[in-house]
């Protein structure tokens, strides 16, 4: 399976070396900070890509301007005779991602609510919340948003 998406679009315009030696380039983007490239239209003289990160094991995250550099870097030798149009779509982390435990206890002493109110306003039993509170039960994605979106409308 090929990791650039959509490269089919780029089969009369160059050999099989020159594929694969995009494949690898891209591969390395992607392995390394899970960077995508995808082929969107390929017209006369230009060609538009969509370069997109997705999250990745580092937290280290490329702005829109190092995406687009990053796409010239792979594409432009490869593809002289075409204007390289880059889409960035940076990676943008889940506002939730700030809940934790920490968190948690500290937004819960700022606005004065207990295991108890938590539990009868958002319908979840005591021992859940308690658990969550105090780190011995892990929280999910949905949690965090519950919490999240509890403490900060």
């Amino acid at each position: 399976m090929s990791v650039i998406l959509g490269i089919e679009k780029l089969q009369t315009q160059l050999g099989k070396d020159e594929t694969d030696k995009l494949e690898e380039a891209a591969q390395i983007h992607q392995s390394q900070s899970n960077i995508i490239f995808c082929i969107l239209a390929v017209e006369d003289s230009t060609i538009q890509i969509e370069t997109t990160q997705s999250e990745n094991r580092s937290g280290r995250y490329a702005s829109e301007a190092t995406l687009i550099k990053r796409t010239h870097e792979v594409f432009d030798n490869a593809l002289p005779q075409y204007d390289v149009q880059v889409i960035p779509a940076p990676f943008l982390p889940s506002p939730t991602s700030v809940v934790t435990t920490a968190w948690l206890e500290k937004m819960m002493d700022s606005k004065g609510v207990r295991i108890k109110q938590l539990a009868f306003d958002t319908g979840v039993d005591r021992d859940s919340i308690a658990g969550w509170v105090s780190g011995k039960r892990s929280m999910s994605q949905i949690v965090k948003a519950m919490f999240y979106f509890y403490f900060t409308r």
